[in-house]
């Protein structure tokens, strides 16, 4: 029996389409490069009819991610009043979160899946910067990323997940706990490093 697989679109230029149930990673050099990416991904997911949230942090606030996204786009102020969008920092999502880590944080965005579509919306779409990571943090998010890979697999969820390029060192290990990166040469964006589940 053939699974049904539903799409979306991506929001970013070279990318087109992209399937529910993907867990994605990208690195960006600064705060420019994290709004060219970020901005038309949301844009695209509430056009899609989904649940957007942004989990915002250095160098790129909840405050200044929202002025990034109201001078990109007019219908920001309706998309927070229907719910399909909401932009908060990563201290605040946590202390909302009651201090939750690792794994457990994935039982949130599941709970946050379903809600979404019970309140009518066609899927949920996350993003999180990791810019905060410290490196004794290091092997507990690497054990929440493999358990988001595992358990968004067959949900009405996409999750693109922003590493500074710092962070590129471990890069391997960071494309191994996702399903693909998105990069972005100099003709555009584009899938690579994906991974078969």
């Amino acid at each position: 029996m053939t699974q049904h697989i539903h799409l979306t679109e991506c929001g970013l230029p070279g990318i087109r389409r992209i399937p529910y149930g993907l867990h994605a990673c990208h690195f960006y050099p600064g705060r420019k490069e994290l709004l060219e990416a970020l901005v038309p991904y949301f844009i695209a997911g509430v056009a899609a009819g989904e649940r957007c949230i942004w989990v915002a942090a250095p160098p790129l606030p909840a405050a200044d991610a929202e002025q990034a996204l109201r001078e990109a786009w007019t219908g920001v102020d309706e998309a927070l009043a229907k719910g399909a969008l909401r932009i908060i920092d990563f201290d605040r999502w946590y202390a909302d979160t009651a201090g939750l880590k690792g794994t457990k944080v994935v039982d949130v965005w599941l709970a946050e899946e379903e809600r979404a579509l019970a309140q009518g919306f066609r899927g949920l779409r996350i993003t999180g910067n990791t810019s905060f990571l410290t490196p004794a943090d290091w092997t507990t998010f690497m054990e929440y990323e493999r358990e988001v890979d595992r358990r968004v697999q067959g949900r009405r969820i996409i999750a693109l997940c922003s590493y500074v390029m710092g962070q590129r060192e471990k890069m391997a290990e960071i494309v191994r706990a996702h399903h693909c990166a998105f990069e972005r040469p100099d003709s555009g964006w584009q899938v690579a490093g994906l991974v078969e589940r």
